[in-house]
């Protein structure tokens, strides 16, 4: 099961969304063992606050859908090899994987030379869900935007080469989330960030 979202991934409004999925492979919120969860922290696991936004996560599945999430603990894949192992092995355990906000970027450097990516496919071909949003989302696909380096740095338009996770459930693509993004107020921030000129700029490629 592959759900992918935009923004807003731990919204009250999206409850009902997660406790469907959990429902859709381990029974529901109320009856049934525990499913194993886990959640990816290396899409912000750059930031001074990522063990904040880990504990915020967790509050939320824990408080909201009723379902213990633990957290992978790979923030970064290139330090404590003993550290990256345990990691791997509570994704290698968990039947759903969650991950979110952060850096694209980072994340697909952090996970290029690690089992990560075919963790996550053995989840699709298993029975298991991978939940994806945000930062996380634009991943999924066979190529991703690098709307960091874009949108902040001021680099042309490229694209990197991503999970390509789609492929899982035959769909050549890539994803572009917060489509209808609207924070620029006086400039178009629309297609994540790149808006309609830079999304133009892209598309032949």
């Amino acid at each position: 099961l592959l759900v992918l979202m935009g923004s807003g991934e731990t919204a009250p409004t999206m409850t009902g969304h997660h406790r469907q999925v959990f429902s859709m492979i381990g029974g529901s919120h109320v009856a049934g063992p525990p499913v194993p969860a886990v959640m990816l922290d290396t899409p912000f696991g750059f930031q001074e606050n990522a063990p904040i936004l880990s504990e915020r996560t967790v509050e939320y599945f824990q408080e909201s859908v009723f379902r213990k999430v633990e957290v992978a603990g790979v923030g970064r894949t290139d330090g404590d090899p003993v550290a990256l192992e345990s990691g791997l092995n509570r994704i290698r355990g968990a039947q759903w994987v969650f991950a979110g906000p952060g850096s694209p970027t980072f994340a697909l450097n952090q996970w290029k030379d690690t089992p990560i990516p075919d963790l996550l496919r053995d989840k699709l071909r298993t029975g298991g869900a991978v939940v994806f949003s945000s930062a996380a989302a634009l991943t999924i696909g066979v190529k991703t935007v690098p709307v960091y380096e874009i949108y902040k740095v001021g680099i042309d338009p490229f694209w990197l080469d991503g999970l390509d996770l789609l492929s899982e459930t035959g769909i050549n693509a890539a994803v572009i989330p917060h489509y209808n993004n609207n924070e620029g107020g006086n400039h178009d921030t629309r297609f994540c960030y790149l808006g309609e000129r830079r999304l133009a700029m892209l598309e032949p490629e």
